[in-house]
């Protein structure tokens, strides 16, 4: 969910500035029009738009260029000023923005709970503050499950964009009053941000998202073919065509080739830059721009992009919300439209009469208090827990989900042993280490876990088992399939080589008895049988290769209310990822007689003809089998061990 709309602030190239103004150009307003609507594309339909989201990259090119051409005109002709500067970006920034907030918050009234009212009261201070960004670098990933369900998750560029709006112009005054080569500046900032970008996508893919460090290079772009066009060396007769071509080819290839599974930006975001950097630097009457872009009905998406970019996600994310899943296809067609006629009621009725008005410090004043009051509103919401009195909250739909959310966020981390995951102490301290308890040995001998998220859910089923004397040593992080090797997951592979490493010397000191290894998936990959021999080398005893549990689509609390509420019925059908079993059998086929390790079968013992145990057997209250989409609940995981993996390790002689 790419907030296109942060770069649309530019305003096409009828900007309104301190100094005057750029020439109007109907193309970029159209390079502005393919951006949103790419956007809008990947949103309401990903898999037939599925690299749509780097419209937010080409929007940052086209507001660097806008910017920075009418700072350096002002600086140029002496006619700069901070004050009209700022107070030109809150006339076209604010006013969309307020109406788009509080209309969020008002449909949040009525359905949300309390839980997730609070969270939307967060990022409405957050998006009020223009830190956006900050606030969803901190929460999950941008493509991770639930980003869909969150209604200002498009926010996070318009803060990059801000941002940048306070440190260029600051940046490029100082610059321009020391005489300091401008040049070497840009070409300095570029390289240093974008090298920043290369080792996030490697090491931190949700930083490398969200973070300003590695996003201005691409505003920087457009700065610096800005100082190109200023100096008359980036229009250059007779290779205009060439250039638009060749730049409609690079965003095409983007939007064709690029989707959300791999790191991004990373050196994947040069295909929307540079394609726009070329479209822009071609002119105004290059064949492309002139013909395509600059068409009246293109032109006026264009136009409308920055409140049809403000308007388009919440509808649809509010949909999402409502439906209990993904939105039918008229729905979602029907929600762009929506957005569509707001965006454009909108820009009639509230950005064009406050544009054209009087220039009043009033107000601005006024704008910025109303933005502040909104602020202060939604921090309140975020400290009031979300007004859990609300009637909302008495839908008991609606608060069976929000019990497992919760569970989910904040009720596990004893449960599963995060203190134990090396991504999770990660984020948390920037520890490069876990809990020393993690590894700690038992007084008559030692168990050892190592896995996953998945390995974690099964971890105090495991641990409920052993006597005191036993202990169950535990190196499981989020994402990190055991290995011995280098990981070749390119977003965390610093993480899981340093959680496989420690695990893998830990196993040398410790020499269990037992070694049980879980993971979701991609189970193809690994060579169990010389996972074995590997641990057995290193002074492991028995290895145990514990199977995928059933997984969910969505997720089996949303499931359950979609689809079984009120059944009384203990097992789910619909819903269920056919691969998980594809899976479970294919590993039952390959190592069902292995000497060198024990397959435990999950999937094929907690399913049957009428579909998968979705509740846990004599278990009253929240007793769903698992709180998202497969991960084991703690009632789920004990009943898991007990049933299933208890007896097969009773078969091995091991209790």
């Amino acid at each position: 969910m790419i907030a296109g709309a942060a770069t649309m602030t530019g305003g096409g190239a009828r900007v309104d500035a301190p100094a005057k103004p750029p020439r109007y150009r109907a193309d970029i307003d159209g390079l502005r029009a393919m951006a949103v609507l790419s956007v809008i594309g990947f949103h309401a339909f990903p898999y037939s738009m599925k690299g749509g989201f780097v419209g937010v990259d080409i929007f940052f090119v086209i507001s660097g260029y806008l910017i920075s051409t009418i700072i350096f005109n002002g600086l140029r002709n002496g006619t700069f000023s901070f004050a009209e500067f700022y107070s030109r970006r809150v006339r076209r920034i604010f006013p969309a923005l307020a109406i788009v907030l509080l209309a969020a918050y008002a449909i949040g009234w009525f359905v949300l709970v309390a839980e997730d009212y609070g969270q939307l009261g967060k990022h409405i201070a957050g998006g009020s503050g223009f830190v956006s960004n900050f606030l969803f670098w901190n929460e999950a990933g941008y493509f991770t499950a639930g980003a869909d369900t969150k209604p200002l998750l498009h926010l996070w560029s318009l803060g990059i964009e801000e941002q940048f709006y306070i440190v260029w112009p600051l940046l490029l005054y100082w610059v321009w009053k020391r005489r300091e080569s401008l040049p070497y500046v840009m070409a300095a900032i570029i390289i240093g941000s974008f090298a920043i970008n290369i080792v996030h996508s490697r090491t931190d893919a949700t930083a490398d998202f969200y973070s300003p460090l590695s996003r201005f290079w691409e505003l920087l772009m457009g700065a610096v073919l800005a100082h190109l066009t200023l100096r008359k060396t980036a229009l250059r007769a007779g290779f205009q065509n060439l250039k638009s071509f060749a730049g409609l080819a690079l965003i095409g290839s983007a939007l064709l080739f690029l989707d959300n599974g791999s790191p991004f930006p990373s050196w994947r975001a040069l295909l929307p830059t540079v394609g726009a950097f070329l479209v822009i630097s071609a002119g105004a009457d290059a064949w492309p721009n002139r013909m395509i872009l600059s068409r009246r009905e293109v032109v006026w998406f264009g136009l409308i992009s920055y409140p049809l970019y403000l308007w388009h996600w919440p509808l649809l994310s509010y949909a999402r919300i409502v439906e209990l899943e993904q939105p039918s296809r008229s729905v979602r067609i029907a929600a762009v439209l929506a957005s569509i006629f707001l965006a454009w009621l909108t820009f009639r009725l509230i950005e064009k009469p406050i544009r054209s008005a009087g220039r009043t410090r009033y107000a601005v004043g006024a704008l910025g208090m109303v933005l502040g009051l909104i602020l202060i509103g939604g921090a309140g919401t975020y400290y009031a827990d979300g007004f859990p009195r609300r009637a909302i909250n008495r839908d008991e739909r609606l608060l069976f989900l929000a019990d497992y959310e919760k569970l989910y966020k904040s009720g596990l981390s004893r449960a599963y042993r995060e203190e134990c995951d090396f991504y999770v102490q990660k984020e948390a301290s920037n520890s490069g280490s876990i809990d020393g308890d993690c590894t700690r040995m038992g007084e008559k001998g030692t168990y050892f876990l190592w896995g996953d998220s998945h390995a974690q859910a099964l971890s105090l089923g495991i641990r409920s088992l052993l006597p005191d004397s036993l202990r169950l040593a535990q190196v499981a992080t989020s994402s990190c399939s055991p290995s011995f090797a280098k990981s070749n997951q390119a977003q965390r592979a610093e993480t899981c080589d340093a959680s496989n490493a420690f695990a893998a010397k830990e196993i040398r000191r410790i020499r269990p008895a037992v070694v049980f290894l879980a993971q979701k998936d991609n189970h193809e990959r690994t060579d169990w049988g010389a996972m074995a021999d590997a641990i057995h080398a290193a002074g492991g005893g028995k290895v145990v290769l514990l199977g995928p549990v059933p997984e969910w689509l969505p997720s089996l609390p949303e499931v359950i209310v979609k689809n079984y509420w009120g059944t009384g019925s203990s097992r789910a059908k619909i819903g269920l990822d056919p691969q998980v079993f594809d899976t479970d059998a294919a590993l039952a086929r390959k190592y069902g007689e292995s000497s060198k390790l024990t397959y435990v079968s999950l999937a094929s013992r907690l399913c049957n003809a009428d579909g998968c145990l979705a509740t846990v057997p004599g278990v009253e209250g929240l007793n769903l089998m698992a709180v998202d989409y497969g991960h084991l609940s703690p009632k789920g995981s004990a009943y898991v061990v007990t049933k299933i993996i208890r007896p097969a390790l009773e078969s091995m002689k091991v209790f």
